[in-house]
């Protein structure tokens, strides 16, 4: 009888998980495709002679302008659009409590953490974690943020908790 749970689970995951993949394949096109940079990031972008957009690249401690799009340009736009995705299923959630929306948070959460880290360890910096913050280190002072991907796998694990996904047995049972 416990199976039955388990393949109910399962049939409750793949609409959510459905539609994750499909937002997931729609943003790495669209991060592949689009400098996405240019609606919200503060970091000036330059535009050599050619017209081509130029980045910094970060090496032995030192910084190089490229006119090329780096991977972790990439990683950042892919990580942005999960992480707008995650935010507007979270505001979906609490306007319409649906299942699916929150099955949907977990999923997005964890996809925006995961690519949050591949931004972050892609960069060419040095980066420390510590509880909910990290530290990059690049040209000047060190740069202190606050580890939305640490937010985002709380919240995930705190809602899979919630939603049964994720069982604690006792006693060893």
């Amino acid at each position: 009888m416990e199976d039955c749970g388990d393949s109910t689970m399962r049939a409750d995951l793949k609409y959510p998980l459905t539609i994750a993949l499909t937002l997931a394949l729609i943003a790495a096109l669209i991060s592949a495709a689009t400098p996405v940079e240019l609606l919200f990031s503060v970091e000036p972008r330059l535009i050599a002679p050619g017209g081509y957009l130029t980045y910094v690249i970060y090496s032995d401690g030192s910084i190089y302008w490229v006119p090329y799009t780096p991977f972790y340009i990439y990683a950042w736009r892919f990580a942005s659009i999960m992480f707008l995705l995650w935010i507007a299923v979270l505001v979906i959630y609490v306007i319409k409590p649906l299942r699916t929306a929150d099955l949907l948070s977990i999923i997005l959460a964890v996809m925006f953490a995961a690519s949050n880290y591949v931004y972050l360890y892609s960069i060419g910096a040095r980066v420390v974690m510590y509880p909910l913050i990290y530290v990059l280190y690049t040209i000047g002072k060190p740069l202190t943020f606050i580890d939305m991907g640490q937010v985002a796998l709380i919240y995930a694990l705190w809602r899979a908790f919630k939603n049964g996904l994720i069982k604690v047995r006792r006693g060893g049972k």
